[in-house]
């Protein structure tokens, strides 16, 4: 009989499943369907995506703890959207006021580029280029503005397009605004999951200009991958809980930080 009564929701059984790993060094998927009250399958899937994050090693039938796991953890898009919440809204707008009618632009599936999305609705014969669903959607309603997407695979946790950057569409792209879970000058704009870094590598390449959208939190951490080198980064909007410290290398390789305000 199962431990509980209701399956938890995708990020509380992920961190169900890492506090069991460090209490005993080592899961099953049996146990762990039994105890979280959810399918094999879904256990599965749960293991495959935090190997992805670096925070397990998989093994027949189960997975063990590594010894050490990377500084930043993925979260699921709709709690990664909430967190940070105003700063990033601040960001969207900032964002968006380098944005003419007729551009082309790209956004990542990361929840910063999310926020300028409804600061964009205002503009006419945008061409917007992204790989998030959920990003694609907010534009339904507008159809003075063209979203193109690329074919692949869904990302369940970013609820976005992978695996095949090749099919984006061959485009120039005046403007992308990307986000990052972690900026560095040693590593620069840096992502979780290889599959985002590489398609956010693809769309960059299709921009003339690239601006790094990032809350104050990102500042010093570092991920997996690099999809951005800190040479290559020309301009950085933060909000204004980023240590002021850490602009003077980014800087100093000439690019633009503009730190925008949170509105109270």
């Amino acid at each position: 009989m199962s431990s509980m009564t209701e399956p938890l929701f995708l990020e509380e059984r992920r961190r169900s499943i890492l506090e069991l790993l460090k209490q005993h060094g080592r899961v099953s998927v049996n146990a762990l369907s039994e105890k979280l009250n959810v399918s094999t399958v879904t256990i599965r899937q749960d293991l495959r995506a935090l190997e992805e994050e670096g925070l397990l090693e998989r093994t027949y039938g189960g997975a063990v703890l590594r010894s050490s796991p990377p500084p930043v953890a993925e979260l699921s898009f709709e709690t990664r959207r909430e967190k940070y919440r105003a700063e990033k809204d601040a960001i969207g707008q900032a964002a968006a006021a380098l944005v003419q009618d007729g551009f082309g632009i790209a956004l990542d599936a990361s929840s910063t580029a999310y926020a300028i999305t409804p600061y964009l609705k205002r503009f006419d014969s945008l061409t917007v280029v992204t790989n998030s669903l959920i990003v694609a959607q907010q534009f339904l309603h507008t159809p003075r503005i063209r979203v193109l997407l690329p074919a692949g695979r869904l990302r369940r946790d970013s609820i976005s397009v992978v695996g095949n950057a090749a099919s984006l569409p061959d485009i120039n792209l005046n403007i992308g605004f990307f986000g990052a879970r972690g900026l560095s000058p040693e590593a620069g704009a840096t992502e979780i999951s290889q599959e985002e870094a590489e398609m956010k590598r693809a769309i960059i390449a299709r921009c003339i200009a690239t601006v790094l959208v990032v809350d104050g939190s990102k500042w010093g951490q570092v991920a997996p991958y690099t999809f951005i080198d800190a040479n290559d980064i020309t301009r950085i909007i933060t909000s204004d809980n980023a240590p002021l410290e850490a602009f003077a290398p980014f800087q100093a390789r000439g690019a633009t930080v503009d730190m925008v305000s949170v509105a109270e």
